[in-house]
This record gives structure tokens, sequence and C-alpha cells, in this order.
């Protein structure tokens, strides 16, 4: 593989940020015909960080680079500060940014496929939420989304926090907090009313995690209707966590051929 750090100028955010991208390299792997096992074009995952994170997380603090080694697949890992992947009220359009201009300008840049079923989306917490809100705000974008411990229950995390020593910070992501609920923030609104087609999605929470019952929430809300799955185990919010359960969202997607 090749792992690449990537500084570019956005036009959605007028200003530089970073991506940190993992590229399918055949390193003399070949097959016995000698014709590379990788040609393309790639599926992708954009793979989201979470509120304290950044780019270069999931390379530090995960084995993501590893597990993917042997895949035919462009991992792309954008910044996004602690915008929860929102375009905001008092902020960066950091929505826009990661669902329309950073598609167009990777598969400008690399042999990324543009097909639908081939695109995926992935975070942690505030990135499980951004994948969610990516894939049921544009389902004909993405066919898959997965999210590890997400944030999915925006409404009923501010009233978990009794001081709600983080509304402030919320507001200038979200505007008005007692306008959320419905809008195009509440990923319940946005699952309620998706209509087209459905993404499939993956939800993994540990059952120590301060973001559990949100996620069960979600699970007993949508399983009629949406194409869950759904895993649990012992474990808190912590990396130990998100490594081991970012391996199964990838034996879960469709990434090789024989997957279809």
């Amino acid at each position: 593989m090749a792992l690449l750090h990537l500084s570019l100028f956005s036009d959605t955010l007028m200003m530089d940020t970073s991506v940190t991208i993992i590229f399918p390299q055949n390193c003399g792997r070949i097959s016995e015909d000698r014709k590379p096992f990788f040609t393309g074009p790639y599926k992708v995952l954009y793979l989201l960080h979470g509120l304290k994170q950044n780019e270069t997380s999931w390379i530090r603090m995960s084995s993501i680079e590893r597990y993917v080694s042997q895949l035919p697949l462009v991992v792309v890992m954008p910044s996004v500060h602690r915008s929860f992947y929102t375009d905001q009220a008092r902020g960066f359009p950091y929505f826009t940014y990661v669902a329309d201009e950073l598609p167009a300008l990777m598969k400008d840049m690399f042999n990324i496929s543009d097909k639908r079923e081939d695109t995926f989306v992935a975070g942690l917490s505030m990135g499980g939420y951004g994948a969610f809100k990516l894939a049921l705000s544009r389902p004909e974008q993405y066919g898959y989304a997965a999210s590890l411990s997400g944030a999915l229950d925006l409404v009923g995390l501010r009233f978990q926090q009794e001081d709600h020593s983080s509304d402030a910070e919320m507001e200038n992501t979200f505007g008005d907090l007692d306008r959320v609920e419905g809008s195009e923030h509440d990923l319940f609104a946005l699952a309620g009313k998706l209509k087209g087609p459905k993404p499939k999605l993956f939800m993994s929470c540990g059952t120590e995690d301060f973001l559990y019952e949100g996620n069960i929430k979600f699970r007993d809300t949508f399983s009629p209707s949406l194409p869950i799955t759904y895993h649990e185990e012992n474990g808190a919010h912590t990396w130990p966590y998100w490594d081991r359960n970012i391996q199964r969202v990838l034996s879960w997607l469709p990434i090789m051929a024989d997957k279809q």
C-alpha cells in the first residue's frame, strides 16, 4: 500500500486542508500470468474521524493500513475538525466539502469508481454520525455506511448532558438546538424520510459506551425498514474497540469481487 498525506486547497472551505489516503500498490504481488492483482477502478472508503481527532488518527491509533493492505480499496480520511460533518451555522460548510468537493477531487486524482455500490463511508463517534448523515442524505451516492460508537441520537445526546456545557459549541455548528429535531441534522428524521435507494447500514457500539442507548434506539426504530447489520460487545468509547470493529466493517463491505 501507499500512504499519502495530501494538502490541498478547498474551494468550498476557502482554505487549505489535509487528507490522508491509503492507496493500493501492487508491490510485486503479481499473479502467475504476471498480471497485477490490483488494476482499478478502485472501490473507495471514506473513513471519518471523531470529535477530538483529525485525518491522521485512524493511521496513528488503529491498524487500518495493515487491514487493507491486501484489498483493492482506496481509503480516504479527511479532516473536518469538530464540525460534525455539517455545514455549520457559524463556521464552515464541511458537509458540502465531504459530500461533494472531496469525492470529485479524489476521482480526478485517483482511479476511483464512481458507482454507488463501490462507494462506502464509515466513522467512529462523531464520524459515525457523519457516515450515516452522508449516506441518509445522499443515498444515491453511498451504497454502504458504517457507524462505530456513533453519536446517532443527537437530540438525546444533548439532554444526556445535565450541565449542557457543550451547547455553545453545538449552536455554532447546528444553530438553534431547539430546532435540531426533525431537521437535516437529525438522523432519525433523515432515516424516517428516506426515499429512493436504501444504503446498507452497519452499526457497532460497546455495551459500556455512553452512546450505547442512542445506538439501541436507532437500531430498534429503523431495523424494520432499513437494511441494518448490528453488532455489540463489551467495550467503551476507546480505540481498542474501534480497531477491533473496523475489521468487522471491512469484512462486511463487498470489497472483493466474490462478495458482490
